[in-house]
């Protein structure tokens, strides 16, 4: 089990560790699940005034009492979505859609010099500006009622904004950050001595703590407070995989009192805020193998499947969603069901890889 260095700050975590087994006989009884109609995939969850909307691959729902009701079908796959300017943004296969929230009717909008985009990344940033990301064709922002390229890149493969303003790209060269009127790129080569193991960027995956973990094809970093650790500090934390080589990560939240959940593909991850063990010290300007039982595995939540997108609202209410549902959580309520799952074993298998940590001068 590869992670980094050591609490509570991300750079101090240990790189190496063990998956604890889990107890499948505890069960958490958290409300009724919400049912996904069609049982289709989540690709955001979104929240706009007293509304709650969950996109999926086709669909828009909205929650209405006890039930998720289908309020707009798309024919092309929706791969991204947010919300500006009281209106539902669509990024799909095909293009770019913007719906009222009153009568949910599509209304596509063009791209300069862009026919059917296939939109990768839609998000608004601190400024209350909206940006589209299409792979092919580059990044755009939207100012007043038209949208001016900000970015040439090609192959864009997704987007987001921090609380200081900052707009992150992954593209398959690279990672480009703006930061007021200036774009800076991470790449493997380390270009202007900015440096993340990996040129493919698949993902970027924000948490609510205020930090920025970037999914590489071959690794995964991690820019503390939205980078403003890693832009200033000579390293960056960084593992090769979480779980297990190749195991695929979908989001990640912070969960007050209990710790860091990951929703993988290899199921519900959670690094505890406080390990049962004690954590020697770590030299960070050497590569080190430390076999330890932080990160355990916790079983399906009944209703919610194996989750794909986590989201912490402002009640500090944890979202889990997957295909077959969308199950909410108290922070109290997830905090009694790591207890009750608290792993009794631990696995026989080390799976432990060194890790790197790269120079951010």
């Amino acid at each position: 089990m590869l992670f980094f260095l050591k609490f509570p700050c991300l750079r101090q975590w240990l790189p190496g560790l063990l998956l604890l087994s889990a107890s499948p006989a505890m069960q958490a009884r958290p409300r009724p699940p919400y049912a996904v109609p069609g049982h289709e995939q989540p690709v955001a969850l979104l929240h706009a005034g007293k509304a709650t909307y969950l996109i999926t691959q086709h669909s828009v729902l909205r929650l209405e009492g006890r039930r998720l009701v289908r309020h707009f079908r798309s024919e092309a796959a929706i791969q991204c979505a947010t919300t500006h300017d009281t209106a539902l943004w669509l990024g799909t296969r095909q293009g770019l859609l913007r719906l009222s929230p009153r009568t949910f009717r599509p209304q596509p909008l063009a791209l300069p010099g862009v026919a059917a985009p296939n939109v990768t990344a839609l998000f608004g940033d601190a400024r209350g500006q909206l940006w589209v990301g299409a792979n092919g064709a580059g990044v755009f922002r939207r100012a007043g009622q038209a949208f001016e390229q900000e970015l040439h890149t090609p192959a864009i493969n997704g987007g987001v904004a921090t609380a200081d303003s900052a707009v992150w790209i992954a593209t398959s060269i690279g990672l480009s950050r703006k930061q007021g009127p200036e774009w800076t790129r991470y790449n493997e080569e380390g270009v202007a001595n900015h440096e993340i193991p990996d040129n493919i960027v698949e993902k970027l995956l924000p948490d609510n703590d205020g930090n920025l973990w970037v999914v590489m094809s071959d690794a995964i970093c991690v820019f503390e407070k939205g980078g403003q650790r890693g832009a200033a500090e000579t390293e960056l934390p960084t593992v090769k995989f979480i779980g297990r080589p190749g195991n695929e990560v979908f989001g990640v939240a912070h969960v007050p009192g209990a710790g860091r959940l990951f929703a993988t593909a290899q199921g519900l991850l959670l690094l505890p805020d406080a390990p049962t063990t004690p954590l020697p010290d770590f030299a960070a300007a050497t590569d080190k193998i430390e076999p330890q039982r932080l990160l355990q595995p916790l079983p399906a939540l009944p209703g919610a499947g194996n989750p794909t997108l986590l989201a912490v609202d402002k009640q500090q209410r944890l979202w889990l969603a997957g295909p077959e549902g969308v199950v909410v959580l108290t922070a109290k309520g997830f905090r009694q069901f790591a207890l009750k799952t608290a792993p009794q074993t631990t696995l026989t298998t080390n799976l432990n890889s060194q890790s790197r940590r790269l120079p951010m001068r």
